[in-house]
């Protein structure tokens, strides 16, 4: 599934874009309040991600990449956490969301996390969840707008996370 306009397209990545959204997030990693570092996340993660399926680019009108996120079954450490809606049946984690840094503040993390939302509930999701950093004020301002709620707090990765959840 994709989506275009005059401006960009949004896809499910394959293998073949790992080396790209690894170096966004090198890039992405830079911007104010990240909770990213050298070491993560890696084209490793940008791998498994595409090999899941849970792997979404934005491509901008020149092919070059603009934005990535990820969403699909929630992560071991932040699955059980006890904040989470428990009627949620089939949940799925957002996370490794980031647009390069030249292009933040145009609307683009909105466009792209809408359009995974809106994916998401269309392969059976019910929730999305995530954990965004209390540092992060682009990450803060975003989640309210698409409806998701504060739901809870944890520390995990020797960070902590406000946890946010939307009932699709």
């Amino acid at each position: 599934m994709s989506t275009s306009s005059n401006t960009c397209r949004i896809a499910l990545a394959g293998p073949e874009d790992a080396a790209a959204v690894a170096a966004l997030y090198r890039l992405a990693a830079s911007s104010p309040g990240s909770a990213w570092c050298e070491e993560y996340p890696t084209a490793n993660e940008a791998e498994n991600d595409a090999a899941r399926g849970a792997l979404y680019c934005l491509w901008g009108e020149d092919g070059s990449l603009w934005g990535a996120a990820t969403a699909g079954d929630p992560d071991e450490d932040a699955r059980d956490l006890p904040c989470w809606d428990p009627s949620a049946q089939n949940p799925c984690e957002l996370c490794r969301v980031g647009i390069r840094p030249d292009l933040q503040g145009k609307g683009l993390a909105k466009r792209l996390v809408s359009y995974v939302l809106e994916d998401v509930k269309r392969r059976g999701r019910d929730s999305v969840r995530l954990l965004v950093s209390p540092e992060n004020p682009a990450a803060s301002a975003l989640y309210p707008k698409l409806g998701f709620v504060l739901v809870g707090s944890c520390r995990l990765y020797d960070t902590d996370w406000h946890c946010e959840e939307l009932r699709l």
